[in-house]
């Protein structure tokens, strides 16, 4: 390193910055505040960088324990052991109120000449970096540095006026990279709605409120007439649904709209798995896709299987063709996905395959999205929630013309992907954003985030000083 240092910088260990390294108090601990109780550190507590007061525990220590244990504006508390997830975690303390040193946390008390927080930067880019894993691994107990570890890490050390500039610019990157992250975490949020607004435009008619203008569209109540007795003729026993009564529909449908339940359409069948148990080793073999309610509520589209089912395990379940739409009625309530291959699933998933040229899946799939909540009532109050065919049955849908449900998928559709397209930008930008305090403090300890002047002196002359207090 010391090859490569700024001008004026010298390269030194941390104990040579550090006036006092100490292990915390194990003074019992508890949950809840008393009458004289005091706040202690502990691993929890340590929070981006900073003390999280909500998540301390409580001490009774009297005068000699806060004398040893009490924290001092500029200490610094060092994780040091515990585990990977934890170690080498740091906070800076920076707070008027008490509060104790705990058990499994170090503290660092920097030398009075020297720029505190800038020795916990150093600290946190050396976590970054990996440094601490390194050196635990070569430990006996891998998930620990002790104090003698710790103290010979190597470390970079400008003149003092440079250390106090480092900061400053540091301490405004870095809360503008918490503003940054604060309006990111909006973003999923913001998508989502949008879609559940899409969807909801596109199944109440305002989608294609103005595609509509000035064209001849088939009124869909003489074209649900048609197919009713169209269906009939060619199914006797075909049982005619009961009319819709508009007033019980949410919305206002457009003139050209009507409503009607989804067996006009298509068919209603319930996936199936009779044999048991359903863990039978006989059953899954690698000729057949099947899928369970957790694949249907990952996508829109299944493209792919995890698991395949064997010619005996076809016999005991059913074959659905692509196209057909799925819908959950168990564990996750109304959770829809449409077929792209032939596949087969379990009774805890509906098929809906609509004939073709009568009613368009996808818009299906767009409403069920809209009123799924509404579907999750009809559950019963049990362990698993489920709902069951009969209630499938009984939910009015909108029904557009034909050529109109066309244009609403299309139109979804193109909207959808341009909410992909934000999307995956934003979790592009999320990795960057979210490494960019490792790139801004490597940046400050190679001398490049600001301005070097030589009225600073030299870091050596900062050491003689250091040296000279702790004679």
């Amino acid at each position: 390193m010391g090859n490569h240092l700024p001008k004026g910088w010298v390269e030194t260990d941390l104990d040579t910055v550090i006036e006092r390294m100490s292990n915390g108090s194990s003074l019992k601990q508890h949950e809840q505040f008393f009458e004289g109780a005091l706040p202690i550190s502990r691993i929890e507590t340590i929070a981006d960088g900073t003390i999280d007061f909500n998540r301390v525990k409580y001490v009774e220590a009297n005068e000699s324990e806060i004398e040893k244990y009490e924290l001092l504006d500029g200490d610094i508390l060092f994780s040091h052991i515990n585990s990977d997830k934890h170690l080498g975690k740091t906070a800076f303390f920076h707070n008027e109120d008490t509060l104790l040193h705990g058990i499994n946390l170090l503290l660092l008390r920097s030398s009075k000449v020297v720029n505190s927080e800038f020795i916990y930067l150093v600290l946190r880019d050396l976590r970054y970096s990996g440094k601490f894993i390194e050196v635990a691994q070569r430990s006996v107990n891998q998930s620990s540095i002790n104090q003698k570890k710790l103290k010979a890490f190597r470390i970079p050390l400008p003149p003092r006026a440079e250390q106090d500039r480092i900061v400053t610019k540091v301490d405004a990157l870095m809360a503008q990279h918490t503003a940054i992250q604060q309006a990111m975490e909006r973003i999923p949020q913001l998508l989502k709605d949008f879609k559940q607004q899409v969807l909801t435009q596109a199944v109440t008619g305002k989608l294609t409120e103005e595609w509509r203008v000035g064209k001849e569209l088939e009124d869909s109540e003489s074209f649900i007439s048609d197919i009713l007795k169209r269906r009939k003729v060619e199914n006797p026993k075909f049982k005619i649904p009961d009319n819709v009564n508009p007033e019980d529909f949410p919305f206002d449908q457009p003139e050209t709209w009507s409503f009607a339940f989804l067996q006009t359409f298509g068919e209603f069948t319930r996936g199936k798995s009779k044999h048991r148990p359903r863990n039978d080793e006989r059953l899954f073999g690698d000729q057949y896709p099947f899928i369970q309610t957790g694949a249907v509520s990952k996508v829109d589209l299944i493209t792919e299987a995890d698991k395949y089912l064997s010619e005996f395990g076809l016999k005991q379940s059913r074959l659905f063709p692509k196209g057909t739409l799925c819908i959950t009625i168990a564990a996750n309530i109304a959770e829809t996905a449409i077929l792209d291959i032939d596949c087969c699933f379990p009774d805890s998933v509906v098929g809906y395959l609509p004939f073709e040229d009568l009613y368009s899946a996808k818009f299906a799939m767009f409403y069920l999205r809209t009123i799924q909540k509404e579907l999750e009532q009809y559950a019963p109050a049990t362990a698993q929630k489920n709902i069951n065919l009969g209630i499938l049955f009984k939910v009015p849908f909108p029904v557009p013309p034909f050529q109109e449900q066309q244009e609403i998928v299309r139109r979804v559709e193109s909207l959808f992907e341009k909410a992909t397209a934000i999307e995956q930008r934003y979790e592009k930008l999320k990795t960057q954003i979210d490494t960019l305090p490792q790139s801004i403090l490597h940046k400050a300890f190679k001398g490049e985030l600001v301005e070097q002047l030589d009225s600073d002196g030299s870091a050596l002359e900062l050491l003689k000083e250091i040296e000279s207090l702790k004679k």
